[in-house]
């Protein structure tokens, strides 16, 4: 019986060590959402950002176009990853805030591009912000979050690192810049 309850106080007592202490959720007073990210929030500020609110900006707009270079397997499983973890939390947020956006997919393969229904267009003239993704094997060249002009390059090297790239630009959407302090 002894080695019983110490065995059920080792397990609590381990259970408790291994605690995870990464904060993963923002709570927003006058939303009704959690927004949960796939990373620590501590480790998602510290990707390179050029100009947060510049960013934040673009998705007033009420259309973003969505591009990327389609010709890895690999990269687009990552991209589908990254976008599903921002579409869960962007249009939410942009709803709360009074606006609703509308994201534009693109693709493109070579000199090819291609629509949301995988059909093949002429290279568009994207009116409004144009929402890059960059992976591993399609041009990343670090790890950010970049706007030039009305492009947003979100970029990662590996899909860990992409990924953080997407929670950041989702926490720039949401103007927030630092964890408060509890």
């Amino acid at each position: 019986m002894k080695l019983y309850l110490l065995l059920i106080g080792v397990i609590i007592v381990a259970g408790c060590v291994e605690q995870d202490s990464s904060i993963r959720e923002v709570v927003i007073p006058g939303h009704a959402e959690i927004y949960t990210f796939s990373n620590d929030l501590r480790d998602v500020l510290e990707v390179p950002i050029n100009d947060p609110a510049g960013i934040r900006e673009q998705f007033f707009s009420n259309k973003v176009n969505f591009v990327f270079d389609g010709s890895s397997r690999q990269d687009n499983a990552y991209f589908t990853v990254t976008m599903t973890n921002i579409m869960a939390k962007v249009p939410a947020y942009m709803a709360y805030e009074g606006r609703i956006i509308e994201f534009t997919p693109y693709y493109f393969i070579g000199d090819l591009w291609y629509d949301r229904k995988g059909e093949e267009i002429e290279r568009p003239e994207f009116q409004g912000p144009v929402l890059w993704l960059k992976g591993p094997s399609t041009g990343a060249e670090d790890t950010s979050v970049n706007i030039e002009n009305a492009t947003i390059t979100v970029q990662g090297t590996d899909y860990g690192s992409l990924v953080l790239a997407g929670d950041r630009l989702v926490l720039a959407v949401m103007k927030i810049d630092a964890i408060p302090k509890a």
